[in-house]
């Protein structure tokens, strides 16, 4: 199957223009590019998630501000609805301004031609105050007549989205989850609903091919049964979803989303552009595996949606490396290299390292139009040195065991 990159809208810009947003402290100069394919990659605490949610925020404005202007009181302001939106990112009970540090002032570029949108926060206070602008913009999605897409503009796969193969507690709302969380779950009901009217196939031919890389990278697939979720190894070996292994578990979601997205791109159900935040998509996957979830992801980007991954992956780091390699390429096929349909040209992707200092680093190089070796290396080399000296104290230790003897 041949798939062809489609023409997206221009590059998103996130900048934080003054003070501190949790652990991160510096941006590149030119803010954080969200292009087709983004990747945050890091170690744990140093801001991932939040500039992502911040991305997710900015991108699904328009349905968040429809969601969060029906679950306040009546009349409420645009400003009660943003600092709603927001604090519910985390947490339904946490006020997001808690990260700023000790204030900070945020700003999104959706587009060339389109005026920012920017807040600022205070951790003293824990407010959120919005700009004009972004107030303005609210107004106007939670007018009665602005129609949102019943899926939005952009969904938020969460790590935590491994409990929805636990069930969906009718419950959830009540409870003091992120809304991020609680709307991928319902999210999932959708998908459980259009999966019943297939007879067995997606009703596309790009979903019927995730279909199959699902499949692969996950040695099985979900099926829908009596509204339930089922997991299927083969036509003999069939349990519920939540006997189906930790892997399994956590991502079956991911690969059922790439086959439904083209179909609710066609019916409209979702906006466009659309965008897919990922976190962790290598959640208790073998490195085979992860590598095949890249290549779902990317498939996806080659039919003009858009994917932001957190990660803390160098196999999902290296796996995107190759597919910026491939594409010089062009669309032939050449066996033991990713196919046509994943490769992806350098200007469609942006991968930046967040570090424990607080920066936010672009890993992309601009003249070789791949990810940096060095950075790539950087791990490589530390556990290299690491064996290294293992394995040279290993050998003293061997030399000196004999003489130890004779003197014991």
């Amino acid at each position: 199957m041949s798939v062809h990159e489609e023409q997206i809208s221009p590059r998103s810009i996130l900048r934080i223009e003054k003070g501190q947003l949790g652990p991160v402290a510096k941006t590149p100069d030119k803010g954080i590019e969200i292009r087709p394919f983004t990747l945050f990659i890091g170690k744990q605490g140093t801001g991932k998630s939040l500039v992502s949610q911040l991305v997710y925020f900015f991108e699904n404005l328009p349905f968040l501000s429809k969601y969060f202007a029906a679950r306040v009181e009546p009349q409420a302001t645009a400003t009660t609805i943003i600092r709603r939106a927001l604090d519910s990112l985390r947490s339904a009970n946490r006020a997001f301004a808690t990260f700023a540090a000790p204030s900070v002032t945020i700003t999104w570029h959706a587009t060339a031609d389109e005026q920012p949108l920017s807040l600022s926060m205070d951790r003293r206070n824990r407010r959120v105050r919005p700009a004009k602008a972004l107030e303005q913009r609210v107004e106007e999605f939670t007018a009665s007549g602005y129609h949102v897409p019943p899926g939005g503009g952009a969904l938020f796969v969460p790590a935590e989205r491994v409990l929805y193969s636990h069930g969906r507690p009718t419950a959830w709302q009540l409870l003091s989850l992120p809304v991020t969380l609680v709307l991928f779950a319902d999210m999932m009901e959708q998908v459980g609903e259009l999966v019943e009217q297939w007879e067995g196939e997606p009703d596309t031919e790009e979903g019927q091919w995730a279909r199959q890389m699902g499949r692969e990278m996950l040695r099985g697939e979900a099926y829908r049964w009596q509204k339930r979720w089922k997991w299927r190894v083969d036509e003999q070996t069939q349990m519920d979803i939540d006997m189906a292994s930790s892997g399994q578990k956590a991502n079956w979601p991911l690969a059922l989303l790439a086959q439904v997205l083209p179909t609710w791109r066609r019916e409209r159900f979702i906006g466009w552009p659309f965008s897919l935040h990922v976190e962790e998509p290598e959640i208790h996957l073998h490195p085979e595996a992860q590598v095949l979830m890249v290549h779902l992801l990317a498939h996806l980007v080659r039919q003009g949606f858009r994917v932001v991954v957190s990660t803390h992956s160098l196999t999902v780091l290296y796996a995107l490396n190759n597919l910026l390699l491939a594409s010089a390429l062009g669309e032939q096929t050449h066996e033991g290299v990713p196919p046509p349909e994943v490769r992806l040209s350098p200007e469609k992707v942006a991968a930046y390292l967040f570090d424990e200092r607080g920066g936010v680093h672009s890993l992309l190089d601009e003249e070789e139009r791949f990810v940096d070796e060095e950075m790539l290396g950087a791990i490589d080399a530390l556990l290299g040195a690491e064996m290294n000296r293992i394995m040279v104290m290993t050998s003293r230790k061997g030399s000196q065991e004999p003489q130890d003897a004779v003197f014991s």
